[in-house]
């Protein structure tokens, strides 16, 4: 194994349970440093009167009235790139994909600070991706997508945490915007919340059935996602990356 490798077993967890969680993936004074870029950008997002406007190649989202995300955070906050591409990350991204080159497409800051309403409903991440369209093409045939979460701050069942639907990556892509059928069965479905501490990492594929609901705690709740594409998979423009910024592992 070279360094930051994951285990045979945890690509096996991957593969069956359709995410994996690494734990004390960054320090305590390297998640300190991205808190500070995640203040900046908020202290940007409060002059902007609530209003999606892009800035410097960075796309701050509002829906009513919340701040949604800043798509391409690091174009505002270069470091946010840096901690995208480290290793500990891209490695693993890697070795999942199966390929030595990665097209990093997402470079997002999330925010659920008290009080806002922010939340996001059952969805695949290929729904996103354009799947089904001339946009994305399954190279690997097997997604071709991983998306990754960074826990900036503890991730609590109380904030707002991420829910997962184990196994749920098996079915392929499930159109779940035109699938009320499916849909109607997620109570009935097995869920697993997925707590984690700052510096804590969680990777999934393009099928994952996710969800997460509204932060109800008194304390923020932001994570800093990245998602990398297997080279040739994307043809989509996204703000910041346009088709996609190459790099090699």
């Amino acid at each position: 194994m070279k360094r930051n490798d994951i285990s045979i077993d945890q690509i096996k967890e991957f593969n069956e349970r359709g995410f994996l969680i690494l734990r004390e993936l960054f320090g305590p004074q390297e998640i300190e440093d991205i808190k500070e870029s995640f203040e900046l950008l908020w202290d940007i997002s409060q002059t902007l009167n609530q209003t999606t406007k892009e800035i410097n190649g960075a796309h701050f989202v509002f829906d009513k009235g919340d701040l949604n995300r800043i798509v391409w955070c690091g174009a505002v906050e270069n470091k946010l790139l840096k901690y995208a591409r480290d290793e500990r990350i891209t490695r693993p991204v890697s070795q999942l994909l199966g390929t030595n080159k990665l097209n990093q497409i997402i470079n997002q800051a999330h925010f659920k600070m008290p009080g806002q309403k922010v939340a996001f409903k059952w969805h695949q991440d290929s729904e996103h991706r354009r799947y089904g369209t001339e946009m994305w093409k399954d190279v690997n045939g097997e997604g071709s997508y991983v998306q990754t979460i960074l826990a900036i701050d503890e991730m609590l069942p109380e904030n707002g945490p991420l829910l997962c639907i184990p196994h749920s990556h098996k079915l392929g892509h499930l159109d779940l915007q035109n699938n009320n059928e499916w849909l109607s069965r997620v109570d009935e479905m097995e869920k697993v919340e997925v707590v984690m501490q700052p510096g804590d990492l969680v990777l999934f594929g393009p099928y994952t059935v996710h969800s997460s609901q509204v932060n109800q705690s008194d304390s923020p709740r932001r994570i800093l996602i990245n998602g990398f594409a297997y080279p040739g998979a994307n043809s989509r423009v996204y703000p910041g990356a346009g088709k996609g910024v190459e790099i090699e592992i």
